[in-house]
This record gives structure tokens, C-alpha cells and sequence, in this order.
């Protein structure tokens, strides 16, 4: 099996997520805040990709997006 180039990441949702956060200007606290869902949530997501469909689903109404746009996005950056 070929090794892994150093400078590939498996991308998942919470990288697109964070990625639009910090476009917004908004730090994680402040996110949370503004979704109601709790700090840990958000970090989770975005550092390990875990979250339930509700708690993704809050972020993307508060990020001008939807679940589906977000899970594509992180799709086509792991394709490449």
C-alpha cells in the first residue's frame, strides 16, 4: 500500500464548518451562543467531524448554508 502524502487530509464536515465560521469572523463560542448548542458540539464537529444531522443542521441555518451543501463541499475537498 502506497503511503499517504503528509500534506493530505481526510476532510469532513466540520472542516467546511469551520472554514465558514471563521469567513463570518466568528470564534466557536460565539457560534454557539448564536445556535444555542453547546461549545463541545462545535468543537467536536469541527475537530473530529462528530455531531447529530440537528446539531449540523443548526449550524448551517446560522452559516447561510444546508446540511447538504456542507457534506458535498467536504466530499469534493476529500476527492481531490
Amino acid at each position: 500500500m502506497p503511503e499517504r502524502l503528509l500534506s493530505e487530509i481526510d476532510w469532513h464536515v466540520g472542516h467546511v464548518v469551520r472554514r465558514l465560521r471563521l469567513a463570518d469572523g466568528l470564534t466557536q463560542a460565539e457560534l454557539a451562543e448564536s445556535t444555542g448548542l453547546a461549545l463541545s458540539k462545535i468543537q467536536r464537529l469541527e475537530d473530529r467531524g462528530e455531531a447529530t444531522l440537528a446539531t449540523v443542521g443548526a449550524i448551517a441555518a446560522k452559516l447561510s448554508t444546508t446540511v447538504s451543501a456542507l457534506t458535498a463541499y467536504a466530499d469534493k475537498l476529500a476527492a481531490l
